[in-house]
């Protein structure tokens, strides 16, 4: 198993958290993307995608009620990069959203 943190702004608030799993051969088995976000000191999931149920999916935490959704693409290292820079790309609009649905509520 791999894991990695990706900082995705300056300030250390917004970070992406990856965990690969392999087999015995090294093929990618699964893996997870978790998008965090720190307010007022405590960290909350944004969004995550995962493989941890025996397939790959998305929760969108940042949404009022959040949802789970069904990927249809393959558990493979190019899979984790698209989605990685999926995240890297609309991790403000997701933090946003995740503000304006729990801002009052954190």
């Amino acid at each position: 198993m791999k894991e990695f943190r990706d900082r995705l702004d300056d300030s250390g608030n917004e970070i992406l958290f990856i965990i690969l799993e392999f087999d015995n051969e090294r093929r990618l088995k699964k893996f997870s993307l978790n998008l965090t976000t720190t307010i007022c000191g405590k960290r909350f999931g944004v969004a995550r995608y995962d493989c941890g149920h025996g397939y790959l999916h998305m929760h969108r935490f940042y949404r009022k009620p959040y949802t789970k959704e069904l990927v249809h693409k393959e558990v493979s290292m190019q899979t984790v990069k698209e989605l990685r820079k999926e995240m890297a790309q609309n991790w403000e609009t997701w933090k946003k959203a995740f503000l304006e649905n729990y801002g009052g509520t954190i």
